[in-house]
């Protein structure tokens, strides 16, 4: 537990932090692609959509449990395109 009975899970980070923390760490811009394919196809990203356009909320809070799927997302960026990826969490998503 942290301060104030907060745990380390939830503690807000920035998007340079988030970006930093990849490895091999990231440009902000990079960053704000991966978290489009998030919030698209992973529960934990749905509050990254906005309600009123349909993109990117720049209002979300990161915390420590996003940067696990970040990773996977940036792992396979390494290898693939954004759109392949996006198509690789598209399946996922119509498996379950």
């Amino acid at each position: 537990m942290g301060i104030g009975g907060n745990t380390w899970q939830n503690e807000e980070l920035t998007r340079p932090e988030v970006a930093a923390m990849l490895k091999p760490k990231v440009s902000a811009r990079q960053l704000q692609a991966y978290l489009n394919i998030a919030r698209k196809y992973l529960p934990e990203f749905k509050k990254f959509t906005n309600k009123k356009t349909g993109g990117l909320n720049g209002m979300s809070k990161l915390y420590k449990y996003h940067i696990a799927p970040l990773q996977e997302i940036r792992s396979l960026a390494r290898e693939h395109t954004l759109a392949d990826i996006e198509n690789e969490f598209l399946q996922r998503g119509s498996k379950k």
